[in-house]
């Protein structure tokens, strides 16, 4: 199900699944992060010792980190993007590689090539996206690239023709500015616009859009859980998520039965869950999973799993690799935002549980 509830100034947006929540975005009203998303002018400001990077001075306030800042002077604006959220207390990484993102297409004005998503295999759907972007003058002439996005292989031409129109024009009238100032030129995507931009299913899914929808699909009772670190399992066991400024530390707890047997089963279950907690909790960067008592000749068919369950969600986790004790380490994108204290009790002062 898609569920849809007014929220403050803007909407929550859910993603349902057999009534539990998979994915969901919402419109707080919140300064932090809001530049994640955005495209925006900044200053250079003072450049680190002994590396090819810079701080610069942002909208609101707000300090970015730049990498690859070589040839650029103290004072000089530039044209500027986040795409990744900073962990707490850092400073938000900024890049000069600007694109613009739509549903289909993501328009890339310096990487001028024509490229499709990995997942779209089929070689003649590929050579007629091609075929489709070289009728822009823009992409044909190498002035702008373009990216296809996964939804293009079975999408129809004349909704991708309709977005790679639309980003066209939000990248020419933005890369055609001067930047005099500091500001912020795009602001980030509402609640809404992620949606629409992330689920494929948005198009082909009834749309429940009315007041009390969450609450009759229990939505802000599991956000609201995302405060607690221990996620039950169905079979007894649990996982115990922690948070910290290295590394996101996950525990799996088999239960009372520690048969060899059960534990692989209890293994299996917590690996099952730990992508759409990664996801609904907008945890990312490395991660440790200590398994319950685990056999090494078991840790192919926890690894496939885990595979098949980050398919699920298209998420980008990198699985690094089991350490000498026996952990499991992954490396997750920061590309959801990690609620916090402020954001919850926005949710309990505005919503009627």
């Amino acid at each position: 199900m898609l569920l849809v509830e007014p929220f403050l100034r803007g909407n929550a947006v859910a993603l349902v699944k057999k009534g539990k929540l998979q994915d969901f975005f919402v419109d707080f009203e919140s300064a932090y992060n809001s530049l994640v998303g955005a495209t925006f002018t900044g200053e250079v400001d003072r450049f680190s010792k002994n590396s090819n990077s810079c701080f610069v001075k942002l909208p609101d306030n707000q300090v970015g980190f730049l990498k690859r800042a070589r040839g650029l002077k103290s004072g000089e604006r530039l044209l500027l993007q986040s795409r990744f959220f900073p962990p707490k207390d850092k400073a938000l990484v900024v890049t000069t590689d600007i694109s613009f993102k739509g549903r289909y297409v993501v328009i890339t004005p310096r990487k001028r090539i024509i490229s499709c998503s990995r997942k779209i295999t089929e070689k003649k759907r590929r050579q007629s996206l091609y075929e489709l972007a070289e009728k822009f003058g823009d992409i044909r002439d190498r002035k702008h690239g373009i990216i296809f996005r996964s939804i293009c292989s079975s999408s129809p031409d004349e909704k991708i023709k309709g977005d790679i129109e639309e980003q066209l024009l939000r990248c020419n009238r933005i890369t055609s500015m001067k930047p005099n100032e500091i500001m912020v030129l795009k602001e980030n995507p509402n609640a809404l616009e992620r949606a629409w931009q992330e689920w494929p299913i948005f198009e082909k899914q009834e749309i429940i859009n009315e007041a009390g929808c969450f609450d009759n699909f229990s939505i802000w009772e599991q956000i609201l859980a995302i405060k607690e670190t221990t996620v039950k399992l169905s079979f007894g066991g649990n996982i115990i998520i922690e948070p910290t400024q290295a590394l996101v530390a996950i525990d799996v707890n088999t239960g009372s039965d520690s048969s060899r047997a059960a534990g692989l089963k209890a293994n299996l279950q917590a690996i099952s869950e730990v992508p759409r907690q990664l996801r609904i909790r907008g945890l990312g960067g490395k991660i440790v999973i200590e398994m319950g008592p685990l056999l090494s000749k078991h840790r192919e068919k926890i690894e496939a799993t885990l595979k098949q369950n980050i398919a699920i969600y298209s998420d980008k986790i990198k699985i690094a690799g089991w350490t000498n004790l026996g952990n499991l380490e992954l490396e997750k994108s920061r590309d959801r935002m990690q609620l916090e204290e402020v954001h919850f009790a926005q949710i309990e002062k505005n919503v009627r549980l």
